[in-house]
């Protein structure tokens, strides 16, 4: 279903994780702004100049998101974060160039950002049934906005599981933080215990629910949060 006014902006501007290499191809790009002067940081009231006209398909009246791939962590073998600057709607078109005035900013746009068709947000008409945890193939709590690393109540993170693992929107999935990754080793404790200590259970932290899904990756809101959830803690669909 639609989602409602006091979501809307929030699940529009939420992440993505790139899976592919196909933002980075993308030629339809913010070239400028139409002013006297060349800035880099664009906001409302600008109006933008988009590398792309009729040649591409462009028409007056469309809407696009804006989006750049971004990077805040060390590890080369985690994906890459796709943040939404915000979307426009195009006002006037060339053959090769058009410009578009910003209808809502989630952050600083920036030259150089790509375009992409907007879509509306859609939220689940309920959240699916299920109670069990299913532990055979667990994921992991990604990143989230501006490439933020823990999340409260109602703020939303991706997580790398999507369609191609069954993932559907309005699927819910318990989170949980493995204590043995944090245990510092210490002299003194008996055998018995370095030994059980490595295989402590999973704490269970609290509870997100799909809001988009995609091939390989999918966006999720925090609905339970007995702590912060950070990226790297591990998710259990209910099924």
């Amino acid at each position: 279903m639609p989602a409602p006014s006091w979501a809307y902006n929030d699940l529009a501007c939420a992440p993505a994780l790139q899976t592919d290499k196909a933002a980075s191809q993308t030629t339809l790009r913010v070239v400028g702004v139409q002013d006297i002067s060349h800035r880099e940081l664009l906001a409302p009231p600008d109006v933008l100049v988009i590398s792309g006209g009729s040649n591409a398909g462009i028409q007056t009246g469309q809407r696009y998101f804006v989006r750049r791939v971004t990077t805040t962590d060390t590890d080369s073998n985690r994906p890459k974060t796709i943040q939404t600057a915000g979307w426009v709607q195009i006002l006037g078109v060339d053959t090769m160039v058009s410009t578009a005035t910003i209808v809502h900013s989630c952050e600083g746009i920036l030259v150089d950002d790509y375009l992409e068709p907007f879509t509306e947000p859609m939220v689940p008409a309920r959240p699916m049934a299920g109670n069990v945890p299913q532990y055979d193939n667990m994921g992991h709590i990604m990143t989230g906005i501006e490439g933020l690393h823990t999340a409260a109540a109602g703020n939303y993170m991706t997580i790398d599981r999507g369609t191609n693992a069954g993932v559907v929107v309005g699927e819910r999935f318990l989170v949980f933080r493995d204590k043995r990754d944090l245990m510092v080793e210490t002299d003194g404790h008996s055998e018995t215990f370095a030994a059980a200590i490595k295989t402590a259970p999973l704490v269970e932290i609290g509870e997100v629910m799909v809001v988009a899904v995609r091939p390989d990756d999918a966006t999720v809101r925090v609905t339970v949060a007995k702590t912060a959830v950070t990226a790297g803690d591990l998710i259990a669909a209910l099924r």
